[in-house]
């Protein structure tokens, strides 16, 4: 039907009227403004927002980093014992792993022959004290004729000297005696010291030697393990933070729990390879549990320093060249560092941050500088003890 418009009762075609045409673009006009408020609502909440990140308190603390050296256990003394008198081994006493007491036998060498001289010295004892008797009693007879002129001055000479030379025989007798008796005595040998047997090297039979050069002189050898030495190494460059009497913690292989102890010798030694210094720290050891030969770690407590600490994970970079964001009105800065570390968890800032300064935590990749951030502090944990003095 073709479409036809009334005007004064007649009707035209093609000409439409104004309030035909003014509607359809009234009501397009509305749905295009509607579309537009819509958008600029949008466009108002779209803003970009501001990133949050956690913020610690870069404080000093008084830091007290161990000095640590690695090192092994020693006996607190170790001894070959070896024959005092030449001969054969008789017989041994012990065996490896006894525990004898100062002054125990340990073994006996064979002591005919020595039985047999001490014999022959006591003898020649006896026969120059009856030497020395006759001489004695010559010398009376001769010295109570002298003031009645009966006896001459040359006799009276010889009676004096036999006299004397009497006395100096028994001497040499019994000096001789006693030689051969501590040589009897000294065929068994004794512990010099409370100790273990940690090695025998001959049986009974072998001769022994008490020359230098020329047959077998070690028999056995002892330690005393009552008390053993931590001897450990520490690098050069901490011997000016270790003095005499430092406490100091043992951690020795096979055993969780530490052992205390303490610095006793300071070895005045530099090693010229390993620039390294020798210190020994000794541990009583009452039930020989310890055993020298045992790998252990020593860390000495130095006296409390002060020093700026903060998290590994306000840390980024590389170890190269380090650094972090510092927060200041509202703002992130970063700021190259100094750094050393403490444990896996906390570092020392040498240069580049202040006590009191707020630094990012865990920083992320797309943080730049300038940037702006909101901030949520975190509430630090107690140092650990042991490690930063209260």
């Amino acid at each position: 039907m073709p479409a036809f418009f009334l005007q004064s009762g007649r009707a035209q075609y093609g000409k439409p009227s104004f309030a035909t045409v003014a509607l359809p673009l009234l009501m397009l006009l509305a749905g295009c403004g509607s579309h537009s408020g819509d958008g600029d609502g949008s466009a108002l909440t779209s803003r970009p927002s501001v990133p949050e990140f956690e913020v610690v308190v870069a404080r000093q603390s008084n830091l007290s980093l161990p000095v640590e050296g690695q090192g092994t256990i020693a006996a607190f003394q170790r001894s070959n014992i070896g024959a005092l008198v030449q001969g054969p081994v008789d017989r041994i006493f012990v065996r490896v792993g006894d525990r004898v007491a100062k002054g125990a036998p340990l073994f006996r060498m064979r002591q005919a022959d020595y039985r047999r001289r001490l014999d022959e010295a006591l003898a020649a004892v006896k026969l120059a004290r009856a030497e020395a008797e006759q001489a004695e009693r010559t010398n009376e007879r001769v010295q109570a004729l002298k003031p009645r002129g009966f006896v001459s001055l040359s006799r009276v000479e010889e009676a004096e000297t036999a006299v004397a030379v009497g006395r100096a025989r028994v001497a040499q007798a019994q000096a001789m005696a006693a030689t051969a008796q501590q040589a009897l005595n000294d065929t068994i040998v004794r512990a010099p010291y409370d100790a273990v047997v940690t090695s025998r090297n001959v049986d009974e039979g072998v001769y022994l030697s008490t020359l230098a050069m020329g047959g077998q002189s070690s028999v056995l050898e002892i330690q005393e393990v009552g008390i053993v030495a931590a001897i450990v190494s520490i690098p050069q460059d901490k011997l000016g933070q270790i003095r005499r009497n430092q406490r100091a913690r043992l951690f020795i292989e096979g055993f969780t729990q530490p052992f205390e102890s303490y610095v006793a010798v300071i070895n005045d030694r530099v090693d010229a390879q390993s620039r390294t210094v020798e210190v020994r720290l000794p541990l009583r050891n009452p039930a020989y549990e310890v055993k020298p030969g045992l790998s252990v770690r020593a860390e000495i407590a130095i006296p409390p320093m002060p020093a700026l600490v903060l998290p590994r994970r306000a840390i980024a970079g590389d170890s190269a060249a380090p650094f972090a964001f510092r927060v200041s009105d509202g703002k992130v800065r970063k700021v190259p560092l100094r750094i050393r570390p403490i444990d896996f968890d906390r570092v020392e800032v040498l240069s580049g941050l202040t006590s009191g300064q707020r630094v990012v935590l865990n920083p992320a990749s797309t943080l730049q500088d300038g940037m702006k951030i909101k901030e949520r502090t975190v509430v630090p944990q107690k140092v650990r003890a042991g490690n930063v003095a209260r």
